[in-house]
């Protein structure tokens, strides 16, 4: 059985204090990925933007599965699991196009962006949730991305290369469209 993962009422500041501990684990992680680092620069115009909490159907299955985490990316997962409930969580995708089980099992929030929790021009940093052995349709966009697996694992299909089974703190590089 699912629990539903019901948002707590918190104060102001304390959802405030969530979202710090995210972005300061978010940070971490960053710092100690070398991926990452190489990617793009942690953003340093970073500012706090309250947002309203928007639930998805996926939350539940996340707090209810979240997934292994390895050692060093234990503090994001429960940073994340721990701000979920607060997030302004979006789908991107119709059930049309994805499916009705897919939308009960995906979605995704900007931690940071130019429109996240905190604001920046400089990146998106997003947090995204596919559930266990949920297929996620092949895509090509701009701008280019990079995939960290966070906890739980996922497999990668890339033109002209293996696909490849990541887990926890494996990363994948996505290219623009061209």
């Amino acid at each position: 059985m699912l629990i539903d993962a019901p948002s707590p009422l918190l104060e102001a500041a304390e959802t405030r204090a969530l979202f710090d501990t995210a972005l300061a684990a978010a940070r971490d992680w960053h710092a100690s990925c070398p991926v990452q680092q190489g990617f793009a620069p942690w953003p340093d115009d970073l500012v706090y933007a309250p947002r309203e909490p928007v639930r998805i159907p996926g939350l539940a299955h996340m707090v209810n599965d979240p997934g292994a985490a390895s050692n060093a990316s234990r503090a994001l997962r429960d940073a994340i699991l721990a701000v979920a409930p607060f997030a302004e969580w979006r789908l991107t995708y119709t059930e049309d196009e994805v499916g009705a089980d897919f939308l009960q099992r995906f979605g995704w929030f900007e931690l940071a962006g130019p429109e996240g929790h905190f604001l920046t021009s400089h990146a998106r940093i997003t947090v995204g949730f596919w559930g266990a052995h949920l297929y996620y349709p092949r895509h090509q966009h701009e701008p280019e991305e990079l995939y960290t697996i966070v906890s739980g694992e996922a497999l990668f299909h890339a033109d002209g290369e293996e696909d490849r089974l990541l887990g926890a703190g494996a990363t994948r590089r996505t290219s623009p469209t061209r």
